[in-house]
């Protein structure tokens, strides 16, 4: 199932936040609240009050949505750097 979530993140400063919407797919409801549990920024992970809305959609609704929420640099993980030594770079002339 596609469901579509009006979230409230933090981090915003001293008791302020702001709404987003995210778009998640999900076997059902339990699965649903664990993945938002994991989700970065959103508050009351632990008792799920950060979560405003939750609206089960199509398909093509979900597509739609996430293609939207892609160029949002607010909504973007970062990506974590691997540990370890550098390569070296080899040069052949």
């Amino acid at each position: 199932m596609y469901y579509r979530l009006v979230l409230e993140n933090g981090h915003m400063g001293a008791g302020k936040s702001i709404d987003t919407v995210r778009y998640f797919r999900a076997e059902n409801p339990v699965d649903l609240f664990s993945a938002v549990a994991r989700i970065p920024r959103v508050k009351g992970k632990g008792s799920a009050t950060g979560v405003k809305l939750i609206e089960p959609i199509t398909r093509d609704q979900y597509e739609q949505g996430v293609a939207m929420t892609q160029d949002n640099p607010y909504l973007a993980r970062r990506k974590r750097k691997k540990k370890g030594r550098k390569k070296k770079e080899t040069i052949f002339h």
